[in-house]
Protein backbone atom coordinates (compact mmCIF):
# COMPACT_ATOMS: atom_id res chain seq x y z
CA UNK A 1 0.00 0.00 0.00
CA UNK A 2 1.28 3.31 -1.01
CA UNK A 3 -0.30 5.97 1.19
CA UNK A 4 0.40 9.65 0.74
CA UNK A 5 0.28 12.45 3.23
CA UNK A 6 -2.85 14.58 3.23
CA UNK A 7 -0.66 17.59 2.40
CA UNK A 8 0.74 15.90 -0.70
CA UNK A 9 -2.75 14.97 -1.86
CA UNK A 10 -3.91 18.55 -1.39
CA UNK A 11 -0.93 19.88 -3.36
CA UNK A 12 -1.55 17.45 -6.23
CA UNK A 13 -5.23 18.37 -6.42
CA UNK A 14 -4.42 22.09 -6.37
CA UNK A 15 -1.82 21.62 -9.14
CA UNK A 16 -4.28 19.68 -11.31
CA UNK A 17 -6.96 22.31 -10.82
CA UNK A 18 -4.58 25.13 -11.74
CA UNK A 19 -3.30 23.25 -14.80
CA UNK A 20 -6.89 22.76 -16.03
CA UNK A 21 -7.54 26.45 -15.44
CA UNK A 22 -4.50 27.44 -17.55
CA UNK A 23 -5.66 25.20 -20.40
CA UNK A 24 -9.04 26.94 -20.44
CA UNK A 25 -7.71 30.53 -20.61
CA UNK A 26 -8.99 32.69 -23.40
CA UNK A 27 -6.71 34.34 -25.97
CA UNK A 28 -7.26 37.80 -24.48
CA UNK A 29 -6.17 36.65 -20.99
CA UNK A 30 -3.14 34.87 -22.44
CA UNK A 31 -2.12 38.07 -24.29
CA UNK A 32 -2.46 40.13 -21.09
CA UNK A 33 -0.36 37.63 -19.13
CA UNK A 34 2.35 37.67 -21.83
CA UNK A 35 2.44 41.49 -21.74
CA UNK A 36 2.73 41.47 -17.97
CA UNK A 37 5.53 38.89 -18.16
CA UNK A 38 7.39 40.91 -20.80
CA UNK A 39 7.15 44.12 -18.73
CA UNK A 40 8.41 42.28 -15.64
CA UNK A 41 11.40 40.87 -17.53
CA UNK A 42 12.18 44.29 -19.03
CA UNK A 43 12.04 45.95 -15.64
CA UNK A 44 14.40 43.35 -14.24
CA UNK A 45 16.96 44.08 -16.96
CA UNK A 46 17.00 47.83 -16.30
CA UNK A 47 20.09 49.02 -14.53
CA UNK A 48 19.25 50.22 -11.07
CA UNK A 49 21.34 52.87 -9.38
CA UNK A 50 24.14 51.31 -7.38
CA UNK A 51 25.53 52.18 -4.00
CA UNK A 52 27.70 54.98 -5.36
CA UNK A 53 24.88 56.77 -7.21
CA UNK A 54 24.49 60.52 -6.83
CA UNK A 55 20.92 60.25 -5.54
CA UNK A 56 21.91 57.94 -2.71
CA UNK A 57 24.78 60.19 -1.62
CA UNK A 58 22.48 63.23 -1.62
CA UNK A 59 20.14 61.41 0.74
CA UNK A 60 23.02 60.33 2.99
CA UNK A 61 24.49 63.84 2.98
CA UNK A 62 21.13 65.37 3.85
CA UNK A 63 20.67 62.97 6.73
CA UNK A 64 24.19 63.70 8.01
CA UNK A 65 23.62 67.46 7.79
CA UNK A 66 20.32 67.20 9.66
CA UNK A 67 21.95 65.08 12.37
CA UNK A 68 24.85 67.52 12.75
CA UNK A 69 22.42 70.44 12.98
CA UNK A 70 20.40 68.63 15.66
CA UNK A 71 23.51 67.88 17.71
CA UNK A 72 24.76 71.47 17.39
CA UNK A 73 21.36 72.81 18.41
CA UNK A 74 21.30 70.48 21.41
CA UNK A 75 24.68 71.71 22.65
CA UNK A 76 23.86 75.34 21.91
CA UNK A 77 20.55 75.21 23.81
CA UNK A 78 21.89 73.26 26.79
CA UNK A 79 22.72 75.42 29.81
CA UNK A 80 26.36 76.16 30.40
CA UNK A 81 27.77 74.30 33.36
CA UNK A 82 28.04 76.34 36.52
CA UNK A 83 31.43 76.50 38.16
CA UNK A 84 31.80 73.76 40.70
CA UNK A 85 31.42 74.93 44.26
CA UNK A 86 34.72 74.89 46.05
CA UNK A 87 34.54 73.37 49.46
CA UNK A 88 36.58 74.54 52.34
CA UNK A 89 39.73 72.69 53.16
CA UNK A 90 38.40 72.30 56.67
CA UNK A 91 35.48 70.26 55.37
CA UNK A 92 37.88 67.99 53.58
CA UNK A 93 39.85 67.54 56.75
CA UNK A 94 36.70 66.62 58.66
CA UNK A 95 35.70 64.04 56.08
CA UNK A 96 39.11 62.41 55.90
CA UNK A 97 39.92 62.56 59.61
CA UNK A 98 40.00 59.42 61.68
CA UNK A 99 38.73 61.15 64.81
CA UNK A 100 35.16 60.84 65.88
CA UNK A 101 32.64 63.37 64.65
CA UNK A 102 31.80 64.37 68.24
CA UNK A 103 35.01 66.36 68.27
CA UNK A 104 33.83 68.46 65.33
CA UNK A 105 30.48 69.32 66.86
CA UNK A 106 32.24 71.72 69.20
CA UNK A 107 34.88 72.88 66.73
CA UNK A 108 33.95 76.55 67.18
CA UNK A 109 34.67 76.29 70.90
CA UNK A 110 38.03 74.67 70.25
CA UNK A 111 38.94 77.40 67.75
CA UNK A 112 37.96 80.10 70.25
CA UNK A 113 40.00 78.33 72.88
CA UNK A 114 42.98 78.20 70.55
CA UNK A 115 42.84 81.93 69.75
CA UNK A 116 42.60 82.90 73.43
CA UNK A 117 45.77 81.17 74.49
CA UNK A 118 44.28 77.78 75.24
CA UNK A 119 42.29 79.27 78.08
CA UNK A 120 45.27 79.34 80.42
CA UNK A 121 45.77 82.61 82.24
CA UNK A 122 48.93 83.16 84.05
CA UNK A 123 49.05 85.44 87.04
CA UNK A 124 51.90 87.80 87.19
CA UNK A 125 52.02 87.52 90.91
CA UNK A 126 52.89 84.26 92.38
CA UNK A 127 51.14 83.50 95.55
Amino acid sequence: MNTKDPEELLLERAKDLLDRGVENLGPQTERRLEDIRFRALSAGEEKRPGFFSFRRWVMVGGFAAATAAAVALFFWMSPSPQPLPTGHVEDLEIITAKERLDFYQNIDFYRWLETNGNGIRTNEKAS
